[in-house]
C-alpha cells in the first residue's frame, strides 16, 4: 500500500473512534440517565485511550516523515499532511494514562457542574474545577510553550494564538466598544420590552418557532436533530448525523431562538463539509473561530438584522397570537438588539458579548498562570464582571457556574467566541459584494444565496488551508476587526442614534 493511502486508511480509523465519541458525549449531555455518569466516565475514558493510541503510533511518524519528503502532493494531501503531522506531534507528548484520567475526569466534572449550577452551590463543583485547572495546566506542561503557559493552550483551539496576539485584539476592541457601551447606558433609552417582559413564553411555541427557522435557514432535519440541554451545544459524528440543542425559558423567548440560530449555524458548517474528504483531517472543520463565524454570522448578523425581523414577525405570531399583537416589525428588532450589560454571555447583546468573552480570558490567563486559585474564582469572577460591564451577579449560577466550558477543561476555548465575531463581519462583508441584493433576499426570507456563498467559500474548503489564509482566500484580505467594528458602530447608530 502507498503510504499516503496507509496513512489515511489510519486516520479514518481514528476519525470513526472521535465519531463514535461525540456520539456517546451528545447522550450524555441530553438523554443519559444519572446513574450511568460513572460508568459514562469509562466509556469516554475508553474512547480517548484507545484514540490516543493510535494517533501516536509510531508507524504513523514513519508515514509522515517518508510523506513530507515528497514534492508531488496536491492541495488536499499537504492540507492533510500539515493537520496530521500537528495532531501527531501534539498527542505524542500527552502520556496515555494522562489522556485517559482527563477524559474520565472530565465526564465526572461535567456532571459536578450541571448539579452545582441547579443548586447555585460552587461548593459542589469546587474540588472538581480544582483538578480540572490542575490537569490542564500539567497538560500545557507537556504540549510545551515559549512564552506563556496559556499559548500552548490557546493553541489547541486556534493553530498558532498566542496571548501575544489576543492581548492587542482585545485591547483594541475594548477602545472601540465599551465608548459605545457607554454611550447607549448614558442615553438611558430603552426600548419597550414590555411584551416580552410581561408574558410567560410557553415551550410549546419556543420549540416550534426554532424549529420553523432553523429549517428556513437551510439545516437539513434528515441529517440531524434538535434537542433540550443545561448548555446549547452542537455536536453529533458527521455531516448525515448533526446534533444542537437548545434551552428555554418562559421568561426570555429570545434566548431560544437565538441559541438555536446560532447551533443551526455550526450545525450547517458541519453538514457543508466535503463529503469527497469524509474521515480525512482536510475535510474538518477549520478550527473553532471559523466555526464560530459561522453560529455568528447566523444568530446575529441575520438574526438580528432589520430584515430578517420583518421576515420572522408572521412566524413569531403564528405561534404566539395572543403575546405579538400590535408588535410590528421595528418593534422586536429594537428588542432583539437592546444593548444593555446583562450577566449571562450566551444571552448578551453584540456590543457587550466581547467584554464577557475578555472576562473569562483575563480570568483564565491569571488561573493558568497560577496567580489565582479555585478558591478565589468566584469573588474575582464578580469583580471582573463589576470592572468590565459594572454590574455584579448576584449569585453562582448567574456568575461563575453559567458557564460549561470549565468543566470539560475547555481553557483557552473562550477567544475564538471573539474571533468568529471578527470573522463572521468580514465574511459578510464579502458575500455582500457579490449578494448585492442581500438584504432584500433576507426580507423575503430567501436564505439560500447566502448560505450557498459561505458553502463555497468556507464550508466546503474544509481545512484544507490554516484558519487565517482561509480567511483570507475568501474575502481577498487577512483576518482583521475594522469590519466587525464598522457593521457594529453602524448598527448601534441606527438604533439608539448615538456616536462613540
Amino acid at each position: 500500500m502507498d503510504a499516503y493511502d496507509e496513512l489515511m486508511a489510519r486516520l479514518k480509523d481514528i476519525d470513526l473512534i472521535s465519531q463514535v465519541g461525540g456520539l456517546v458525549g451528545w447522550d450524555q449531555e441530553v438523554m443519559m440517565p444519572p446513574k450511568a455518569a460513572g460508568l459514562r466516565a469509562e466509556q469516554l475514558s475508553w474512547i480517548s485511550r484507545t484514540g490516543h493510541e493510535m494517533i501516536t503510533d509510531s508507524r504513523i511518524g514513519e508515514l509522515l516523515s517518508d510523506l513530507e519528503s515528497r514534492d508531488d502532493l496536491d492541495e488536499i494531501q499537504a492540507g492533510n499532511l500539515r493537520l496530521a503531522r500537528e495532531s501527531y506531534d501534539k498527542a505524542t507528548k500527552l502520556p496515555t494514562e494522562f489522556v485517559g484520567e482527563l477524559a474520565k475526569h472530565q465526564s465526572k466534572s461535567q456532571v459536578s457542574w450541571t448539579e452545582a449550577r441547579a443548586a447555585d452551590d460552587f461548593s459542589i463543583f469546587r474540588d472538581d474545577l480544582a483538578k480540572m485547572i490542575d490537569m490542564c495546566r500539567q497538560k500545557a506542561d507537556y504540549l510545551g510553550y515559549e512564552d506563556l503557559r496559556y499559548d500552548a493552550l490557546l493553541d489547541l483551539y486556534e493553530s498558532g494564538l498566542t496571548v501575544a496576539r489576543v492581548d492587542p485584539l482585545f485591547a483594541g476592541l475594548r477602545e472601540n466598544v465599551a465608548p459605545l457601551v457607554k454611550a447607549v447606558v448614558e442615553r438611558g433609552e430603552r426600548p419597550d420590552m414590555a411584551f416580552v417582559d410581561d408574558n410567560k413564553w410557553g415551550q410549546t411555541g419556543q420549540e416550534a418557532l426554532s424549529q420553523a427557522v432553523s429549517e428556513a435557514i437551510g439545516f437539513d432535519f434528515k441529517a440531524g436533530r434538535r434537542d433540550a440541554s443545561t448548555h446549547p451545544f452542537c455536536g453529533g459524528s458527521n455531516p448525515d448525523d448533526v446534533r444542537w440543542t437548545t434551552r428555554y425559558s418562559e421568561t426570555d423567548p429570545f434566548g431560544s431562538l437565538y441559541g438555536s440560530m446560532h447551533e443551526t449555524g455550526h450545525g450547517l458548517y458541519e453538514q457543508g463539509r466535503p463529503r469527497n474528504l469524509d474521515f480525512q483531517p482536510a475535510g474538518q472543520a477549520n478550527g473553532l473561530g471559523v466555526h464560530e463565524s459561522q453560529s455568528r454570522l447566523w444568530e446575529n448578523q441575520v438574526g438580528r438584522s432589520r430584515e430578517f425581523c420583518e421576515w420572522v414577525l408572521p412566524l413569531w405570531q403564528e405561534h404566539f397570537p395572543d403575546f405579538m399583537e400590535g408588535v410590528s416589525a421595528d418593534d422586536l428588532w429594537r428588542a432583539v438588539n437592546l444593548v444593555e450589560p446583562s450577566m449571562i454571555r450566551v444571552e448578551a447583546d453584540e456590543a457587550t458579548y466581547n467584554l464577557h468573552i475578555m472576562i473569562r480570558y483575563e480570568i483564565e490567563k491569571r488561573l493558568i498562570a497560577g496567580e489565582i486559585e479555585v478558591d478565589d474564582l468566584p469573588d474575582a469572577w464578580d469583580d471582573m464582571y463589576e470592572e468590565f460591564l459594572g454590574i455584579r451577579p448576584p449569585n453562582r449560577t448567574l456568575g461563575v457556574l453559567q458557564d460549561i466550558h470549565w468543566s470539560f477543561g475547555a481553557f483557552g476555548y473562550f477567544p475564538t467566541y471573539t474571533l468568529g465575531n471578527l470573522y463572521s463581519a468580514q465574511l459578510l462583508e464579502a458575500a455582500r459584494k457579490v449578494l448585492p441584493d442581500h438584504d432584500e433576499q433576507m426580507r423575503r426570507g430567501e436564505f439560500g444565496p447566502l448560505l450557498a456563498w459561505m458553502r463555497e467559500h468556507v464550508h466546503a474548503r474544509g481545512s484544507i488551508l490554516e484558519p487565517a489564509a482561509l480567511i483570507e482566500e475568501a474575502t481577498g484580505s487577512p483576518p482583521s476587526p475594522d469590519a466587525f467594528v464598522t457593521y457594529l458602530r453602524d448598527k448601534v447608530e441606527r438604533l439608539y442614534n448615538v456616536t462613540a
